[in-house]
């Protein structure tokens, strides 16, 4: 049977009588809920297709004094439809800080924490989706649930990393947030004709990564072209810029060996909150975006940085995705470790997160200098050829048994099942099957989706 996605109604603030079935007729497919639509797979789009419209749901209610069998402490609850900037406002006014997305357009409960959730506080206190206390959810079969760590647990595994869109519609969600306090910022440019220089040093910044992370909350944002290593920001949650000085001590001492200039500066900031808009501009919607380049994303195992041979493999892929200055490589340096013998960061309740993430010393987005060309399909195309077919299976084959964030192109041709929920899959399939029985939710690489094709004219037919 092939379907035709039609139709958008909006949800306003949630009514837990609504019953989805009743909602979505059988004759159509829903294929994601739709905060903010900021998806990189386009799974908050589809022709025709019957999206619920979450933006209204504006619930943002600050609960200083939560208490589960789980946690104990403050938390802030988010409606379906909050934009990062708009969280960032609201917790700020309660002295508390939280992990959240970095644009500021990006809705705070969808695909972002449901896929896992980076941000410059991970190595602080996890991802996002670990400080996830409870999903207020409506089911494709039209049950109201509150799934938390205690109840409805499978639901609340499957949430918590498995993909959004999927499971049910999330009308809301309930985070942990964390006192607000100083923090050490600062950035770095490293740049040098002497290209052979510029690599070496590229590869001991890698090789060093562990070092900067390690029995830490620092995170360090970056990008690397065929001319320059720039860290737009290091992060350093409650800690002073002399901080900084003496983490890059080795690294700036590397530099020096090989005649590379560097220009480093740091500034002490009151808040997260103003080290945030320092780096991404003001709330609540930042500059970061909407600017859409081409690209996708891979997590950096951490044993490929500190083995010599993996790490030059690395460096020479990256070297070669940026040699004629169409692409740059992004990059996050992190620990989000949850061993409970070695991480510093606070418990959490088990989760579906890709278990790469907990192995990963960075993850990193090979990019367009240029946003998407709306105007030029070829150039696009061309493009977006050049990146599935020859940029993504090198950095694949350079981090063996690695995964990827939710920014994904579309086109993207490998295992997306291992990529993006590892060995995770079966299990997210049985939870998959036993919410949403009649298959009414469909995204593309959303766990399932292999379960339907489109034809040639863009319907959805089952595949068997």
């Amino acid at each position: 049977m092939c379907v035709w996605l039609l139709g958008t109604p909006a949800l306003s603030e949630p009514d837990p009588s609504i019953s989805v079935p009743l909602v979505i007729p059988s004759y159509v497919k829903e294929p994601s809920k739709a905060d903010s639509l900021a998806s990189y797979l386009g799974k908050s789009t589809g022709q025709g297709a019957l999206a619920l419209w979450t933006y209204n749901l504006k619930t943002r209610q600050i609960l200083a004094n939560y208490s589960s069998p789980s946690y104990s402490g403050p938390a802030v609850k988010f409606g379906a439809g909050v934009i990062a900037g708009e969280a960032y406002e609201t917790v700020r006014k309660a002295g508390y800080r939280i992990v959240a997305p970095e644009c500021g357009l990006t809705g705070v409960t969808g695909g972002y924490v449901q896929g896992g959730g980076q941000s410059q506080l991970v190595t602080a206190y996890g991802l996002a989706v670990d400080q996830v206390l409870e999903w207020e959810v409506v089911t494709p079969r039209g049950e109201y649930l509150i799934a938390t760590p205690e109840n409805n647990t499978d639901l609340y595994w499957a949430l918590a990393g498995g993909g959004g869109g999927t499971y049910g519609v999330v009308l809301s969600a309930t985070f942990k947030v964390f006192p607000e306090g100083p923090v050490a910022g600062g950035q770095m440019i490293v740049q040098t004709k002497n290209t052979t220089a510029l690599w070496e040093a590229i590869g001991m910044w890698y090789n060093q990564a562990p070092s900067y992370v390690n029995n830490s909350s620092d995170n360090i944002q970056f990008f690397i072209t065929n001319e320059t290593l720039t860290v737009l920001a290091f992060t350093m949650p409650d800690k002073d810029a002399s901080s900084i000085h003496n983490l890059l001590t080795p690294f700036l001492s590397d530099l020096d060996r090989l005649d590379i200039p560097y220009n480093l500066t740091t500034t002490n900031y009151p808040t997260y909150i103003d080290s945030f808009t320092a780096s991404y501009g003001p709330l609540p919607y930042g500059n970061l975006c909407p600017n859409y380049p081409i690209l996708s994303s891979r997590l950096i195992p951490r044993s490929t940085v500190l083995n010599q041979t993996t790490n030059k493999n690395l460096m020479d892929v990256f070297r070669t995705i940026t040699d004629d200055g169409t692409w740059w490589v992004g990059c996050s340096i992190l620990n989000v470790d949850d061993n409970p013998f070695t991480s510093i960061r606070p418990a959490h309740p088990p989760n579906s997160v890709h278990p790469a993430w907990r192995d990963a010393i960075a993850y990193c987005n090979p990019q367009t200098h240029q946003p998407y060309d709306w105007h030029n399909p070829q150039t696009n195309s061309q493009l977006r050829q050049k990146l599935v077919n020859d940029i993504f299976p090198a950095i694949e084959s350079a981090t063996l048994g690695s995964g990827v964030l939710n920014e994904l192109d579309p086109t993207y041709k490998g295992d997306w099942k291992e990529a993006m929920y590892g060995a995770h899959y079966d299990r997210l399939l049985e939870i998959k099957h036993r919410y949403d029985s009649n298959r009414i939710m469909y995204g593309l690489f959303a766990v399932g989706s292999d379960e339907f094709t489109l034809d040639g004219e863009g319907r959805l037919c089952g595949a068997y």
